[in-house]
């Protein structure tokens, strides 16, 4: 009953269109993403899974109706910076499942966020987000269907009286869907949060806390399943799949009015914020910390044999599954009658403890009685220098189970290992990062498209008239072909590569000079 009280107050908030008030002066906006089987309400405040009335916000398949998140949303807990070495803390919450509580602000940091601007661009229209506005947000698109917005919590009148205040954060949010059949029931959302303060912010925390009912959940109906995984390895038709920082929820009854068996619903961090210390080795590959993401590094230092250690096609300066990561830290179990409402209650929950009790229980895996589940994955400590960002990407996920395994967790640890992979392959390899080697002066170098079918097109101009080497490599560090070894004269040159007689994969071209070397990654599709 509880959950209808909720929504009907929302829909008395209800304006037209997508534009809603919060409080008495702060409105917000919502979309949906429904590209794929996944349909999902955003926001641009933090919380997720929630539609404009205040119900449930995401339903699978797209057009069913079947609901499998009741509201979801991000937390953010630091050390109070204002408090010094005192043990009081904050945190600052994008869905409060007790009470639907929020306490980010549309837009950034000062910024009114009454304006049409301060919204939710999504491709195709309105795309892409104006860069003297928002110069941080994305101009190109990455999948079928980008969204990009951003919040913050620096406004004390947004957060819950008598209890919190602002930390100092502004967070830049994406949203990817794509329309492909390996990641159909996959939505990838990534949080950047940014320090906006003079000093640093100290035991900072990174949480997702979700609110998920595979259907109605109210009274007596709360009959959903909540547990997660660490780290497991699987053998699912002969195949091997390691799932690791994953949190999972189901049900083992029919839902009335449903028109198929409820599938499981399942949020895997893929990213944290990454446990770089100089001058340590932490995941032992021989490569200091502070060089796990520096191509020049490996170019000097690293055979090229040994550039892409997990065969994943991605080169290791490009790959954060081979940078050490903190990792899920976290991973805590609520009821309705049982959550962390105040902001102790809630960084503790964070950091992994027991609120009640006080005692560090990181990981609540044992499988609970069925009832309305609620459940918050975290990752830290870290600090965050001014100016400075930490990241966590995360993808919601959907399978059907019933019938087809005996448990859940084996048919989402197949639409889990499409999710990595997905991730390993593209944020780091399609999006044309830049990568440079050696003394670059006087050279600007492009490689268009990427990834590549057919023909390559390779741009670059010279300071100076000089001797000039293009040569392709592929993994192992083989030469595959030498396109151009000659004498060029100052200027613009364009050539092309014929990718014709290489397989799928990952490739290497490398630019020579007497005096300076650059070489990008490609990837080449059949």
């Amino acid at each position: 009953m509880y959950k209808y009280i909720i929504g009907l107050m929302g829909a008395v908030l209800l304006l037209a269109g997508t534009r809603e008030p919060v409080g008495a002066n702060r409105i917000f906006d919502i979309k949906v993403h429904d590209i794929n089987n996944v349909e999902i309400c955003i926001t641009n405040i933090g919380k997720m899974g929630q539609n404009q009335t205040g119900e449930a916000g995401c339903w699978w398949p797209t057009g069913s109706g079947q609901n499998y998140i009741y509201g979801a949303g991000i937390w953010f807990g630091a050390r109070d910076s204002v408090a010094g070495d005192s043990v009081d803390t904050l945190v600052t919450i994008g869905y409060g499942p007790h009470g639907g509580e929020v306490e980010f602000a549309p837009g950034l940091s000062g910024q009114d966020p009454m304006p049409d601007y301060v919204m939710i661009y999504m491709y195709p229209d309105p795309w892409p987000a104006p860069v003297d506005t928002f110069p941080m947000a994305p101009q190109d698109v990455v999948s079928d269907q980008d969204s990009w917005c951003c919040y913050n919590d620096s406004n004390p009148n947004y957060h819950v009286p008598n209890d919190t205040r602002p930390i100092g954060v502004e967070v830049y949010q994406t949203v990817y869907a794509w329309d492909e059949p390996q990641v159909a029931d996959i939505v990838f959302i990534t949080c950047e949060v940014k320090n906006v303060l003079g000093y640093d912010i100290k035991d900072c925390y990174y949480g997702i806390c979700t609110d998920c009912d595979v259907g109605n959940e109210a009274g007596t109906a709360a009959n959903d399943i909540c547990t997660g995984i660490v780290d497991r390895w699987y053998v699912v038709d002969s195949e091997s799949i390691r799932v690791n920082n994953l949190a999972y929820q189901w049900q083992e009854q029919v839902e009335p009015g449903w028109t198929s068996y409820p599938g499981v619903i399942g949020f895997d961090l893929l990213q944290t914020p990454f446990d770089l210390v100089p001058g340590d080795d932490k995941d032992e590959d021989g490569i200091p910390d502070e060089y796990e993401c520096d191509s020049v590094y490996y170019w000097y230092n690293v055979p090229p044999n040994q550039w892409d250690a997990d065969g994943d096609g991605v080169p290791d300066w490009r790959d954060p599954s081979q940078w050490p990561q903190i990792g899920m830290t976290a991973l805590k179990r609520f009821t309705l009658s049982l959550e962390p409402n105040l902001d102790n209650e809630r960084y503790l929950t964070l950091a992994g403890y027991n609120f009640q009790t006080m005692q560090y229980e990181p990981y609540d895996t044992m499988i609970p009685q069925p009832d309305d589940q609620r459940f918050m994955l975290a990752c830290g400590p870290f600090d965050l220098a001014p100016d400075s960002t930490a990241t966590i990407i995360f993808a919601i996920m959907f399978a059907d189970w019933y019938g087809l395994y005996e448990t859940p967790d084996t048919a989402l640890a197949l639409v889990d290992q499409y999710a990595q992979e997905w991730y390993d392959m593209y944020w780091y390899l399609y999006t044309g990062v830049e990568e440079y080697i050696g003394n670059t002066d006087g050279i600007v170098f492009s490689f268009t498209p990427n990834p590549v079918t057919d023909r390559a097109h390779l741009q670059f101009n010279l300071a100076q008239s000089c001797h000039v080497s293009v040569t392709v490599y592929n993994t192992a560090g083989q030469m595959v072909s030498r396109v151009v070894d000659e004498e060029r004269l100052a200027g613009q040159h364009s050539i092309v590569i014929d990718t014709e007689g290489l397989s799928s994969g990952t490739y290497f071209t490398v630019l020579e000079t007497e005096s300076y070397m650059k070489t990008r990654s490609f990837v080449v599709l059949r």
